[in-house]
């Protein structure tokens, strides 16, 4: 398995090139996921990206990039890890792409280092708010107490849409059950402290990707980023996803990758 170490992280990580049965595109795509899940989340809409190169890792202290006890875990840190992984595959820009807690980082980017990201794409973001950061202090000492179980337990059912199916929240389960307690907790705490981006700062064409009853990311919160961004008119979009909870590339597959697709196509 491939692992890049980047600022003391030793990240997994997936390279897919594009596809030589298709014409390529010379952009690259590199995918942050988000809280409780891994670079897994994403494989569902890969098959609509096939014209691109692909670069997706697993966050540290996620999946199978291991957390060390006493080390940061912030947006920043994940930014940074972000460019490091970047930089070790020779990339000088991408297209970058969140989900939820990850998809605060595209704009972190977007806003604090323009020269290295060519668009946005946010798929669920949070947008940090005294209310969110409850909610996932609160999650902590269940995690603690209880372990993993506590959240794949609960978050299958209660964190999709009415039209999941019973494959899709088991994958779901799954992901949550890759994650090690110490590391769910600090990526919590990461949301927990997070503070908005610099919205009015981020310029590049931008794409948000909302779930319709997602109560993790609510619309309402998608549709305050995207008034926010100082993107140009024209070059951001917002689409609210019907039906669809906060696991849109679980959930809707087909849908997200066809999005996902129509935008870079367009750059």
């Amino acid at each position: 398995m491939p692992f890049a170490t980047v600022n003391d992280h030793s990240l997994h990580y997936t390279d897919i090139a594009p596809s030589s049965t298709t014409q390529s595109s010379p952009h690259t795509l590199i995918f942050i996921h988000g809280l409780g899940s891994t670079q897994n989340y994403y494989f569902p809409i890969f098959p609509y990206l096939t014209s691109y190169r692909c670069i997706i890792f697993d966050n540290y202290g996620a999946g199978r990039s291991e957390y060390k006890p006493g080390t940061e875990t912030s947006i920043a840190s994940i930014g940074k890890d972000v460019l490091g992984l970047l930089d070790h595959l020779n990339v000088d820009k991408a297209i970058v792409v969140g989900y939820s807690m990850g998809g605060m980082v595209p704009t972190h980017l977007a806003s604090k280092t323009p020269s290295r990201v060519v668009a946005a794409v946010l798929i669920g973001p949070v947008h940090p708010s005294p209310q969110v950061s409850e909610v996932f202090k609160q999650r902590v000492p269940k995690v603690q107490s209880e372990g993993m179980e506590s959240m794949a337990n609960v978050i299958p059912n209660a964190a999709t849409g009415p039209s999941a199916t019973a494959l899709q929240k088991a994958f779901i389960r799954e992901q949550l059950l890759a994650q090690s307690p110490a590391g769910y907790i600090a990526n919590c705490r990461a949301i927990e402290h997070a503070k908005p981006p610099g919205y009015k700062d981020v310029k590049v064409p931008t794409l948000i990707i909302a779930g319709e009853v997602d109560k993790s990311a609510p619309a309402e919160g998608c549709r305050f980023i995207y008034g926010e961004l100082g993107t140009v008119e024209g070059t951001k979009r917002l689409v609210v996803l019907k039906g669809v909870g906060h696991w849109h590339c679980v959930e809707v597959p087909d849908q997200v990758g066809k999005l996902v697709k129509d935008f870079v196509d367009e750059l």
